[in-house]
């Protein structure tokens, strides 16, 4: 396990989950296609090429915020929206396929 200064980690957080209001806020029911910030996937991706577990608490954290959120993307919508989004290429880190996507978020969720 990596250590981090917890307040990357919490940084990172906040980012994923500004950026996913703000995209909710732009597309409404089409968040589940939309492109989040490329720094912060890759932000996202390097927290993950160091310590698995964290990124996938870290994803948990910020997912789990839209649970009583009003006026914010539904948790699962905004779950299908990071996954296509990991799917992208951001340097240095490669473009995760789909099913690298899913199964990340999925296991961050559960």
């Amino acid at each position: 396990m990596s250590d981090f200064p917890p307040t990357v980690l919490t940084t990172i957080r906040h980012a994923l989950v500004l950026n996913l209001l703000d995209a909710h806020r732009r597309v409404g029911d089409d968040l589940p296609a939309c492109d989040l910030y490329p720094d912060i996937i890759r932000s996202l991706k390097w927290v993950h090429s160091q310590d698995p577990e964290a990124a996938e608490l870290l994803v948990w954290d910020a997912l789990e915020h839209f649970g009583g959120h009003k006026g914010g993307p539904d948790p699962e919508n905004a779950a299908r929206c990071l996954s296509f989004s990991l799917t992208r290429y951001t340097p240095p880190f490669e473009a995760w396929s789909r099913d690298q996507a899913d199964g990340f978020v999925a296991a961050a969720r559960f």
